[in-house]
């Protein structure tokens, strides 16, 4: 039992070993990938949404994509999308994604976020990915009704943000009343934030204090909802620590 004991760490730390001695891929290699991008909810083809391609280094924690990205491409107008790059040298292994995998999974685009299900497709050391599935989630419109009768503040903000990050959309309305409509994004079939907020001077040289309102939506897949709020002053909207 005692050499059981012993030979189980040994082949653990072997194995890391070996993944984190792993060689770079030559530079001049080609790697390859094509397929389709896909909502993962809505089961349609998604047209002309950005998918990267980042590299991966690897220590004794584990394997890392964070290098790049590197190259980029589109997928048509049914969906479809193929990349071809020139290794650089000084990575172990390649994926593709939708959205940023260093900082989070924004995708800085307008119209997909990332599906946090299915975030990364490692080409698993292979210099070739055949017919590989992207998963992404397309985003529907949110028309805001806002009625503010005194905002002696003269600026608001609407944060529109999902549970896990995925969607973070920053909306700014200026002047003393507040009578209009915006048209912004939403993710259909996930819990949605609409955070109204005051982030004023005034506020912040007082303790570090803020105004914020939250409502919860928890969307179905309309094409398009609507959301009115009247609020009455922004005096009326909670403080809360900055």
């Amino acid at each position: 039992m005692k050499q059981l004991k012993i030979i189980i760490p040994f082949v653990f730390l072997t194995l890391l070993l070996l993944a984190s001695c792993r060689k770079d891929v030559p530079k001049g290699a080609v790697i390859q990938a094509n397929g389709f991008v896909i909502d993962s909810v809505k089961n349609k083809r998604l047209s002309n949404v950005t998918i990267y391609l980042y590299g991966a280094h690897s220590n004794f924690y584990g394997v890392y994509y964070d290098i790049g990205p590197l190259d980029s491409t589109i997928s048509d107008i049914d969906g479809n999308f193929s990349l071809e790059y020139s290794a650089e040298g000084t990575s172990i292994d390649y994926a593709l994604a939708i959205g940023n995998v260093v900082y989070g999974g924004y995708t800085s685009q307008n119209n997909y976020v990332v599906d946090v299900v299915h975030s990364l497709y490692p080409f698993n050391y292979s210099h070739l990915l055949r017919n590989v599935p992207l998963r992404a989630r397309e985003l529907n419109y949110a028309r805001v009704n806002l009625k503010i009768l005194s905002n002696p503040y003269d600026t608001l903000y609407l944060d529109v943000s999902t549970t896990y990050g995925e969607l973070f959309l920053r909306n700014l309305f200026i002047g003393k009343s507040i009578d209009t409509f915006i048209l912004t994004r939403y993710l259909p079939d996930a819990t949605n934030t609409f955070e109204y907020q005051i982030l004023s001077r005034q506020l912040l040289d007082s303790g570090w204090f803020i105004r914020r309102m939250t409502d919860t939506l928890a969307a179905k897949m309309d094409d398009t909802i609507t959301i009115s709020k009247t609020i009455n002053s922004a005096y009326d909207i909670p403080l809360a620590p900055y």
